[in-house]
C-alpha cells in the first residue's frame, strides 16, 4: 500500500493507458478515413498546393496545417514499420508474421489514435503538477476524474478524435501565461490554433490576463514575433509564395472556421437543438437576424459579461471563466459538433481543486455529454441505450438540462469569491523569501 501511495499518480496514468489500449479497436469512426486519406494524399502529392486539390476520396481537408503534418508524420511511421517488419519477416524466420498482418490491417488505426491517447495522459500529468502546490489531495482527485472520465477516453481511444491534442497545447499555454511567460504562452496558443481552431474562443481571456499582469512592451513585441514565427514555420510548406499571409487568412476564413455542416446544430444537444434539430441552415432568419448572427451576439454578450470579474488574476477564477466560455460557445453558437464541449471538462477538472461545489454539475454534465457523443456513433452497440433516442423528448430533455446547468454555473460564478493572488505566485514568493 505504501508503494501505491507514493506512486499513485504513476499508477493512475498506467491504468488509464491500459484502459485506452483495451478499447482502442472498439470503434472506427468515419472521421478516421479523412485523416488517413489526407495523410496519404499529402505524401503522394506533396504539401505545396495540398489544400487546392479538387478531388478527394472522402471530404476536402478542413483542418489547419499542423493537423495535416501530424498525420503525414504518422503515416511515415506506419510505412517505415511496415517496411522493416516485412523485411525482417522475410529475412529472419522467427520474426512473427502475425505482427506484419496486424500492422498492415490495424497499425494505422492505432497510430492515428495514439497521439490523442498520450495527450490524455499528458494533460493529467500537467494537471497534477500544477495543482499539487495548491491542494495535493484534490490534485490527485482532479487528475483521476480526468483520466477515467468516460467522455475523455471515449473521445480519444474509441472515436479517435484529436481534441486532447489541441487542449494539451492550450493548457500548456495557459499555465505558461499564469506563470507570466507571455512569449512561451503566445507561441503555444499559436501552435494550438494551427492544429485546430477550437480554442480561439479563449483568446479574449488570455489577452485580458496578460493585460492585468502588466507585461512589458518588449514582451508583447517578442510574443507577437514568436507567434508569427510559429505560424510561418508550420504553414509555409503548404503555400511557399509571396502572398502566404493572405492565403492562410483565406484558408481559415473560407474552409477551416466555417466547417462542413452549416446547420443550426451539428449534433450538439444545445440551445439550437431546442429551436430546430433538423437539417436547418443557420442562415435562417429569426426576429430579423440570421441564426448564426444571433449565436455570435448571445455568446459574445455572455463571455464579455464575465471579463469585468477578472480584475485580479487568481487561478480559480481563470479556470472558471474559461470553463464557462467553452460552455457558452457550445450552447449558443451554431454549427456546433457534440465534441466541442470538451474544453469545458478540462477547465472544470482544474476548477474542482478550487471550487468543490461544482462537482455535482461536473458529474451530471459528464453523463449528458456522453449521451451526446454516443448519438449517431452508436459504439459500443447497446440496444438499451439506442432505444432511448427513439423518443425525441430524450434529446430535448438533455439539451434543456445542460442549459439549466449552465445558467446555474453562470450565476454561481458571480457569487463566488476566490483568492486574490494565485497560489503559484504565493508559493514562488515564499520560496524566494526563504532563499
Amino acid at each position: 500500500m505504501k508503494i501505491i501511495k507514493n506512486n499513485l499518480l504513476l499508477f493512475l496514468i498506467f491504468f488509464a493507458f491500459v484502459l485506452r489500449l483495451l478499447v482502442v479497436f472498439w470503434g472506427y469512426h468515419g472521421d478516421l478515413n479523412n485523416n488517413i486519406s489526407w495523410s496519404e494524399t499529402a505524401i503522394s502529392h506533396g504539401l505545396n498546393g495540398f489544400y487546392e486539390i479538387d478531388s478527394w476520396d472522402y471530404s476536402a481537408p478542413n483542418q489547419p496545417p499542423l493537423y495535416i503534418l501530424l498525420f503525414v508524420f504518422l503515416r511515415k511511421i506506419w510505412e517505415a514499420v511496415g517496411d522493416i517488419s516485412g523485411y525482417l519477416n522475410h529475412s529472419i524466420g522467427v520474426f512473427p508474421s502475425a505482427f506484419v498482418w496486424f500492422w498492415e490491417r490495424r497499425g494505422m488505426i492505432l497510430l492515428v489514435k495514439l497521439p490523442s491517447i498520450i495527450s490524455d495522459l499528458a494533460i493529467g500529468y500537467l494537471m497534477y503538477l500544477f495543482l499539487r502546490n495548491r491542494n495535493k489531495k484534490w490534485a490527485i482527485m482532479s487528475t483521476g476524474l480526468w483520466l477515467f472520465n468516460p467522455i475523455v477516453w471515449y473521445n480519444s481511444a474509441i472515436w479517435g478524435q484529436t481534441d486532447a491534442i489541441v487542449n494539451l497545447i492550450g493548457l500548456a499555454s495557459l499555465i505558461a501565461l499564469l506563470n507570466k511567460k507571455l512569449v512561451l504562452s503566445s507561441a503555444l496558443i499559436a501552435l494550438s490554433i494551427l492544429f485546430k481552431g477550437s480554442l480561439l474562443v479563449f483568446i479574449p481571456v488570455f489577452f485580458l490576463i496578460a493585460l492585468r499582469q502588466r507585461q512589458k512592451a518588449k514582451n508583447w513585441v517578442i510574443s507577437l514575433c514568436a507567434a508569427l514565427l510559429v505560424v510561418f514555420l508550420t504553414s509555409i510548406w503548404f503555400h511557399p509564395e509571396y502572398d502566404f499571409i493572405v492565403w492562410l487568412a483565406n484558408l481559415y476564413k473560407n474552409r477551416i472556421l466555417p466547417g462542413e455542416i452549416g446547420y443550426l446544430t451539428a449534433n450538439a444537444f444545445n440551445f439550437w437543438w431546442l429551436v430546430d434539430h433538423g437539417k436547418t441552415y443557420d442562415s435562417k432568419v429569426f426576429f430579423g437576424l440570421a441564426a448564426r448572427v444571433w449565436g455570435y451576439l448571445i455568446s459574445l454578450g455572455l463571455i464579455f459579461g464575465l471579463l469585468p470579474r477578472l480584475k485580479k488574476i487568481d487561478e480559480g477564477r481563470v479556470f472558471y471563466m474559461l470553463a464557462l466560455t467553452s460552455f457558452i460557445t457550445f450552447l449558443f453558437l451554431t454549427r456546433m459538433h457534440e465534441r466541442y464541449l470538451y474544453p469545458f471538462f478540462l477547465m472544470a477538472s482544474m476548477l474542482l481543486a478550487y471550487k468543490r461545489r461544482v462537482l455535482p454539475v461536473y458529474l451530471t454534465l459528464s453523463i449528458t455529454h456522453l449521451f451526446n457523443l454516443y448519438h449517431l456513433f452508436w459504439v459500443p452497440n447497446l440496444k438499451i441505450w439506442e432505444n432511448l433516442y427513439l423518443n425525441p423528448g430524450f434529446m430535448i430533455f438533455l439539451s434543456f438540462l445542460q442549459i439549466v446547468l449552465f445558467f446555474y454555473l453562470y450565476v454561481l460564478f458571480f457569487q463566488t469569491t476566490f483568492e486574490k493572488t494565485s497560489n503559484f505566485q504565493s508559493n514562488a514568493a515564499s520560496k524566494k523569501t526563504k532563499r
